[in-house]
């Protein structure tokens, strides 16, 4: 395994000062898998505070001291070293009460939550895989380590990252762990709804995102997440044939939906991000009958830049578009006005002309449909002839 120079310094840098340090997680799980890894968390025998003395010189973050870690930037790329540890009793389904530092580094890899993200590995040691993380990957099988309703117990989110590993890496849950999540599924209950949507996201944009959703159906999680939907297991088959996209492929899953805006607000999204999904949804639900060119001008403004993924989403609903993609990519090449920004005439010239206040912005849209209608309407003279003419003026 070879480390970029800036994660070697600071693994030479500790082993330097007497302790052991090692790569973790997902910089591990990935070499293994033969991906490119950006992300290199290091756990360590130093204590926190240890660590800071090591990395004096540094830029060093106190990130979250009271569970280990600190982040120390090394050539201006942040690294977290967490000293190894132990976590206390878990008592709300999600944090530990506490941690307990420990110099073993086996202790440490046996708090985690699945065998592919328990390995490690230094220069020195190579390869430290106690619970068969390796053997995983090459069956393709997410496994939590030891048994894995304690670890699920323990935190309930971690039912969400099995299928968010298993979506990601395109992997089946191991039967154990599969039954251990169904039963613990309840406690996701206990989990906070922002958590739970970067889970979501993560699942939806997998190469597996159809199995992963499958198998959260078949679990039981949609009952505990969303029980106000109904969803159609069918139409996940669909969803790796939709932009890698997290609103579009959600709003894939919620047309039809009656109560699809109360799960949206239970997913505590950006405004935006929940304005976006609703957007496509409306416009995937819509009737898509455009037999002139006016009425797909009007279309093509209200979808925006979410025309494509709507085309995309009525495609895998079955639907025939490819007429429409057509004339809509023509209209486009022809530079046709779809949007108020691009009439050639503004709100200064209609007051020239005595049109104010909330009339021209009735005046504007007047004149879009019109220009909708017929594209060479759209200079500046043509314009203000037709409003004159239909405000008499």
């Amino acid at each position: 395994m070879k480390y970029p120079e800036y994660v070697k310094k600071i693994l030479d840098a500790i082993n330097k000062a007497g302790f052991e340090a090692f790569a973790v997680g997902g910089a591990v799980r990935d070499f293994l898998l033969e991906k490119p890894s950006h992300d290199y968390d290091l756990t360590t025998s130093a204590l926190p505070e240890e660590t800071a003395e090591i990395f004096k010189s540094y830029n060093v973050i106190k990130t979250g001291l009271k569970h280990g870690t600190v982040t120390v930037i090394s050539d201006g790329h942040p690294v977290e070293i967490t000293t190894y540890r132990i976590d206390g009793d878990y008592k709300d389904s999600r944090h530990p009460t506490g941690v307990h530092f420990t110099r073993s580094l086996e202790e440490d890899l046996a708090r985690r939550d699945f065998t592919v993200n328990a390995m490690a590995h230094n220069e020195e040691r190579g390869l430290v895989d106690i619970f068969g993380g390796a053997s995983d990957l090459d069956k393709r099988l997410i496994r939590a380590v030891g048994d894995p309703k304690k670890r699920f117990e323990e935190d309930a989110l971690r039912i969400m990252r099995a299928f968010r590993f298993c979506s990601k890496l395109d992997f089946d849950i191991e039967e154990n762990t599969f039954i251990a999540a169904k039963d613990c599924a309840p406690r996701l209950i206990n989990i906070s709804a922002e958590r739970k949507s970067a889970e979501l996201e993560g699942i939806l944009l997998g190469l597996g995102a159809k199995k992963a959703l499958r198998l959260m159906h078949e679990a039981g999680v949609f009952e505990v997440i969303a029980p106000m939907l109904s969803l159609d297991t069918t139409r996940f088959d669909g969803i790796d044939k939709l932009s890698d996209d997290f609103a579009c492929r959600m709003a894939f899953c919620l047309i039809g939906q009656e109560n699809y805006e109360k799960f949206i607000s239970t997913l505590r999204l950006s405004n935006a991000a929940s304005a976006r999904i609703k957007k496509l949804i409306r416009l995937s639900e819509s009737t898509l009958i455009l037999p002139d060119d006016k009425s797909l001008r009007r279309f093509m403004a209200e979808c925006g830049d979410e025309l494509e993924d709507v085309f995309m989403i009525r495609v895998v609903l079955g639907e025939s578009v490819e007429d429409l993609r057509k004339r809509a990519k023509e209209i486009k090449e022809h530079g046709d006005c779809l949007y108020l920004s691009e009439l050639k005439i503004s709100g200064r010239d209609l007051s020239d002309i005595g049109i104010n206040g909330k009339d021209v912005g009735e005046a504007l849209s007047y004149l879009l449909d019109a220009v909708h209608g017929e594209p060479s309407l759209n200079n500046r003279a043509a314009l203000l002839d037709l409003i004159k003419k239909e405000k008499n003026l």
